[in-house]
């Protein structure tokens, strides 16, 4: 099957009998960092998106997650406690490590680092506290398998992810992912990853890169369609190696997809923006809270600008007609109440001025301090009751 084929069909809903059984993973044990290559310049590559790719990118990926791990005490509670000086340590690491010379690399490299370090923790906490994850066989605990853990520390961060508070942000946690209901099957690799393995595979087309002057408005329409990635994402390989969708939900949305790629060939359907695309209304999800396809960390503004962030409704004459008699009412009616309130103040004190002349006894509540002017006094009082003659 040529890259036009493969790009076109995409993953194919066959018979699960067609597929091979899975095989059981192991559990994820520590992991032993990279080897020392002297002599050989590791040089990580960027996509237009930040994201690492090339012949490093898994070696990227590992350091990250060993010196963050290493660093990054796992007693400390949020990314946000974590001092400026680690973080620049971790920085100054991986640019000497990969030879990263651009400066504005750093947010990228430290978002990486939180992420590696926050999952750290969680599979510390599933595999060894909740028991919810498989740990290696050998029941080793992890001051055993990290030399940065010790008894006391392990004794700390098992009371601190017991506590009330992390309960109640676990059970979040846990209420988010319930609503992922189309689980990927990319296991530790990233889009980024996947998407290269895919073109080489010919399962999508392979791109060209464009020039560093892009804007982030068009890289969408330079990168392949993220429909086929969504479904890419959640295939498995079947007996000959061809991409295959497991599970039911997906298949349903693989026919929702086809459906919405036929009204869209036949005019029935024609995208407002690049958001509201095919796999958006497969997904009956017209107002994404992040792009799809793109890996955690890529926002919405890098990939569709920042002309796709918001929105702005477009009135029309007879809506604006109305608006404009909504606000001159409004005007008016302020206007109104503001000189009704003037000329009551005015004949109060006009009045009390009179009441003077003639000797009337002035009730203490209807009397107006000299200092404040009669403008600023507010009406409402009948000028004629209390009065004693």
């Amino acid at each position: 099957m040529d890259e036009d084929q493969h790009a076109n069909s995409g993953p194919s809903n066959k018979s699960p009998n067609q597929v091979p059984q899975k095989q059981k993973k192991k559990p994820r044990g520590p992991t032993k960092g990279i080897k020392s290559m002297p002599g050989v310049p590791r040089i990580i590559e960027w996509d237009h998106l930040d994201r690492p790719t090339g012949k490093w990118a898994t070696d990227y990926k590992n350091h990250i997650g060993e010196i963050s791990r290493a660093k990054v005490s796992i007693l400390i509670r949020t990314w946000e406690d974590v001092s400026q000086g680690i973080k620049d340590t971790l920085w100054e690491d991986v640019k000497r490590e990969f030879h990263i010379t651009d400066e504005t690399k750093k947010e990228v490299v430290l978002k990486s680092c939180d992420k590696r370090w926050r999952e750290f923790k969680s599979r510390l906490t599933t595999g060894w506290i909740r028991g919810t994850r498989k740990r290696p066989k050998d029941e080793k605990m992890p001051y055993d398998l990290y030399s940065y853990i010790t008894k006391d520390i392990w004794k700390e961060f098992v009371k601190i992810r017991t506590s009330e508070e992390a309960e109640e942000i676990s059970e979040k946690a846990r209420q988010s992912q319930s609503f992922n209901i189309y689980p990927h099957h990319m296991g530790q690799k990233s889009y980024a990853e996947m998407t290269s393995e895919w073109q080489r595979k010919g399962y999508i087309p392979s791109v060209s890169s464009s020039s560093e002057g892009s804007s982030a408005s068009t890289i969408s329409s330079s990168l392949p369609s993220r429909t086929c990635l969504w479904l890419l994402a959640r295939s498995v390989p079947d007996e000959k190696g061809n991409p295959y969708l497991p599970d039911q939900g997906t298949q349903k949305v693989k026919e929702n997809i086809d459906e919405w790629k036929r009204k869209q060939d036949e005019g029935e359907f024609v995208p407002k923006s690049a958001r509201d695309d095919v796999l958006s209304r497969a997904l009956g999800k017209t107002k994404e809270g992040r792009p799809l396809t793109f890996g955690g960390g890529v926002g919405i503004k890098a990939v569709w600008g920042t002309g796709e962030r918001r929105s702005f409704r477009r009135y029309g004459d007879a809506e604006m007609e109305e608006m404009e008699a909504r606000v001159t009412k409004r005007v008016k009616d302020e206007t109104i109440q503001e000189m009704n309130s003037k000329m009551d103040a005015m004949v109060m004190e006009k009045f009390i001025t009179f009441a003077k002349e003639l000797g009337v006894q002035i009730p203490s509540h209807m009397r107006i301090d000299a200092n404040v002017h009669s403008s600023c006094r507010s009406g409402g009082l009948d000028p004629f009751a209390d009065i004693t003659v």
